[in-house]
């Protein structure tokens, strides 16, 4: 009993601090959210570069071309790669340049498509610099942009505002030396610093608990900015915090006190038949108790199944906020470009076309992290799946790929197991997808897909010919938005093959990769073959939240 009471206290123990560790999880998935956002907006400077180099390329760059691009821009300023100012615009003063010593944005260009730096003094409002490196015939140059933060503040406020957050919490977007760049709180405006003693010692770890609030940080990627997500501790942890805590501590108590009366019981019971009766009238005592103490627990689950509704809720709701200014951005632009074609020049409908291109891959990404959210909430019943019939059915949707990259595609002979239809579709799409986007140029390509299934388990393996990979690489190409190439080069959101190892995962298997550069890629998935996962749909104030029961059959 004393065992069993031991065991009980550590998993109640376990069980607590995990809701609270998932909290955290959930609080640095939105921050991991917001900041691959404003990295994706600064992203699209890159299809800037062809014009960049027509215009900057010459042997002499023409200050007068800089004054005419510097639109609302504070200066722009073309440097080579040594940090020699080669022309600038009007706005390009002393200070300015005396300032390139101590520009961060100019160091993280090496190696990256962009580099975004600290606010700097300049003028009243300040300046922060975008730099971004370009080939040119003599050498690579750099196309350096000094913008004031107020053109910029209001936009990383506005999304700073659309993530969910408990009452009393604040989102802030922050340069390298902790000044505010974006801020959802009134009291902490664009501009100021943060430097009192409390606010520097949250800022110098990733997160924790300071004065009673809740903090944690992430890197925006190519930049010097950090996304910083706050709240209080109360409200974000009330979960498992103060009389939600200590319920359960009670409910185990009651067990221990149970367990102790059941063995005064006992002996009574050896001793006095009469005794015996009386015992049994407290036994059933106990089990009533025991009853309205399960009907507690039960009602603590339900709401905990609420709260994971909730949060499923939040992925659909931020997705569909998310696309809709999107949707807005490409049809304005089409309607332009489709209305006023005659009346603008061929610059102003590039950059229109450049504009709802790269609506259109924020709209791709948003929905790729939808479906990768998605994959544990929303999945189907486990059913018998035969792989060769739905292989045959990804061949035939991407018939125009495989004709496009003149591929010989041979498909083995493949095992039926238990899974979801159409997450498997999906994790076989992208991987054939993935072998014939990443091919050699003047090799044919060739993909090759096999299947075993040995003592219960199915083996399926995509080969191909393509460029192939470094084995360091064999792990980090299944996280989100890694990318060993440029999105120029090949297409996509880098969010693929996590995808396929989610939806491996949750059938109860997993994916692995090899490679070599210029040889090629395999790709080997292993699960289950006779996994049984049922799906069973609880609803919850209005709403469908969905629960998972799984098990292999013998």
């Amino acid at each position: 009993m004393l065992g069993l009471l031991t065991v009980f206290a550590i998993e109640l123990a376990d069980t607590q601090a995990k809701s609270k560790r998932d909290v955290k999880q959930r609080v640095h998935e939105r921050g991991v959210l917001a900041a691959a956002l404003i990295d994706s907006l600064f992203g699209t400077v890159v299809q800037q570069i062809p014009q960049d180099e027509r215009l900057y390329g010459a042997r002499v760059v023409s200050a007068r071309a800089l004054d005419r691009q510097q639109q609302q821009n504070a200066y722009i300023a073309v440097l080579d790669s040594s940090g020699r100012v080669l022309a600038h615009s009007r706005g390009f003063t002393a200070q300015a340049r005396q300032d390139l010593g101590r520009s961060a944005a100019l160091p993280l260009v090496s190696g990256h498509p962009y580099g975004l730096g600290n606010l700097l003094p300049y003028n009243r409002a300040g300046v922060i610099n975008l730099a971004v490196p370009f080939p040119t015939r003599f050498g690579v140059r750099i196309l350096l942009t000094g913008f004031e933060p107020r053109a910029l503040g209001p936009f990383l406020s506005a999304d700073l505002f659309k993530i969910p957050g408990v009452t009393g919490s604040h989102n802030y977007v922050l340069d390298g030396n902790d000044a505010v760049l974006g801020s959802t709180n009134a009291a902490v405006p664009v501009g100021q610093v943060l430097n009192s003693p409390a606010q520097r010692t949250s800022l110098t770890k990733a997160s924790g608990d300071v004065n009673g609030r809740y903090y944690d940080q992430t890197v925006v990627a190519n930049s010097t900015w950090r996304v910083v997500l706050a709240a209080p501790n109360g409200p974000l942890f009330a979960s498992v915090s103060g009389s939600r805590k200590l319920v359960p501590w009670l409910i185990f108590v009651g067990f221990a006190l149970v367990a102790g009366l059941a063995l005064a019981l006992g002996l009574r019971v050896l001793r006095d038949a009469q005794k015996l009766r009386g015992a049994n009238v407290r036994m059933a005592e106990t089990n009533r108790a025991l009853e309205a103490t399960n009907q507690e627990l039960d009602t603590r689950a339900r709401e905990l199944a609420r709260s994971n509704a909730e949060l499923d809720q939040f992925a659909s709701i931020a997705s569909h906020d998310l696309k809709e200014p999107l949707r807005k951005v490409r049809t304005f632009t089409q309607q332009v470009a489709a209305v006023d074609a005659q009346n603008l020049s061929e610059q102003s409908l590039d950059y229109i076309e450049r504009a709802n291109l790269a609506a259109e891959r924020m709209q791709q990404l948003i929905d790729d992290l939808l479906k990768y959210s998605r994959v544990s909430t929303h999945g189907r019943p486990f059913a018998p799946l035969d792989l060769n019939q739905l292989t045959a059915g990804v061949l035939q949707d991407l018939e125009l790929e495989v004709v496009r990259a003149g591929a010989a595609v041979r498909v083995g002979n493949l095992p039926t197991i238990n899974g979801d239809a159409s997450q498997m579709r999906q994790l076989m799409q992208n991987l054939i997808s993935n072998a014939l986007k990443f091919r050699r140029e003047g090799v044919p390509t060739e993909v090759t897909i096999d299947g075993t299934a040995v003592d219960g388990v199915a083996r399926i393996v995509v080969r191909d010919n393509g460029i192939g990979f470094e084995p360091e690489y064999n792990g980090r190409i299944f996280r989100v938005f890694e990318r060993l190439h440029g999105r120029g080069r090949y297409p996509g959101t880098g969010i693929g093959l996590a995808l396929c190892l989610k939806i491996a995962e949750r059938h109860g298997g997993t994916v692995t990769a090899d490679g070599v550069p210029d040889v090629g890629a395999s790709f080997t998935v292993t699960i289950p073959v006779d996994l049984q996962r049922e799906v069973i749909a609880v609803p919850e104030n209005g709403h469908q939240h969905v629960e998972e029961e799984a098990h292999v059959s013998v």
